[in-house]
């Protein structure tokens, strides 16, 4: 009859385009209501105490691993999802990754960052942007995300905070 892919639980191909837009809308509020409206702390561009302070907020179980002159502090939170935060030698949070369910708390894992992804993500989706993916590239700051429900992944970094010699393909 329908393939499943394309089709949710039998519906028309109609109803299902609609639920896959539903869909996607769901998951690009879903990210954004991960810009919580607490006060912002740091942690991408902060230093390497933000990564303590990122485990107490959410509650994570936190495993450290030094790799290549630079550190890898991986913070599982309750709900399953996995976030890292890379630090450089020289003290400073220089990238972050998250893989999991649901985002992290975003306005704690940006830090400062927050209120420049929470601006591009509402001029993508205004745009018409895909609702599953958002890409920034500025000079200062690149946040690569997307997924879909019950896999939601993403990563940002500060070019001008990767350590010598770091290649982009470490940030996992």
């Amino acid at each position: 009859m329908y393939n499943r892919a394309f089709v949710f639980e039998g519906m028309p191909m109609t109803h299902s385009c609609r639920f896959a837009t539903t869909l996607g809308t769901a998951i690009g509020m879903a990210f954004l209501a991960g810009f919580a409206s607490l006060p912002a702390r740091a942690a991408l561009g902060g230093d390497a105490a933000s990564v303590d302070t990122d485990v107490a907020k959410m509650k994570g179980q936190k495993r450290a691993t030094a790799t290549g002159g630079y550190t890898v502090s991986e913070i599982t939170l309750p709900s399953g999802t996995v976030l890292r935060e890379y630090v450089s030698p020289g003290g400073k949070v220089f990238a972050v990754t998250w893989n999991g369910m649901t985002p992290p708390d975003l306005q704690q894992t940006l830090g400062t960052y927050y209120e420049t992804v929470k601006a591009a993500a509402s001029a993508a989706r205004h745009a018409g942007a895909g609702h599953n993916h958002l890409t920034i590239r500025q000079d200062d700051l690149v946040v690569i995300s997307g997924g879909h429900m019950r896999s939601l992944r993403g990563k940002a970094y500060v070019p001008s905070l990767l350590p010598p010699n770091f290649q982009l393909d470490e940030i996992k």
